[in-house]
């Protein structure tokens, strides 16, 4: 492993945004994620299965189904990114 992505794991501002979209369902949507530096569809994947929902890669968005507030901050600091650099945002 590149000790670069260390570094850009460091760097990032993660925005997690708890959204109510159509019908009353939230959604947990991350952004602030280069796309060019991360593989996003990776970090998707191992939230998914550690959060055991749906979701999908948009652009440089990842949208979970489901609300995870209280899990995502735990799980985005497992895999290596800074609790101080992430903004928790309900809407």
């Amino acid at each position: 492993m590149c000790i670069c992505d260390e570094v850009a794991k460091g760097e990032a501002r993660l925005k997690v945004v708890l959204e109510k979209r159509k019908w009353g369902k939230i959604y947990t949507v991350i952004s602030g994620l280069d796309p060019k530096e991360f593989n996003l569809k990776q970090i998707a994947n191992t939230l998914k299965t550690k959060l055991a929902c749906g979701g999908t890669v948009k652009g440089d968005l990842i949208e979970l189904q489901g609300n995870h507030e209280f899990r995502i901050l735990d799980l985005l600091e497992e895999i290596g990114f800074e609790r101080e650099s992430i903004d928790l945002i309900r809407k």
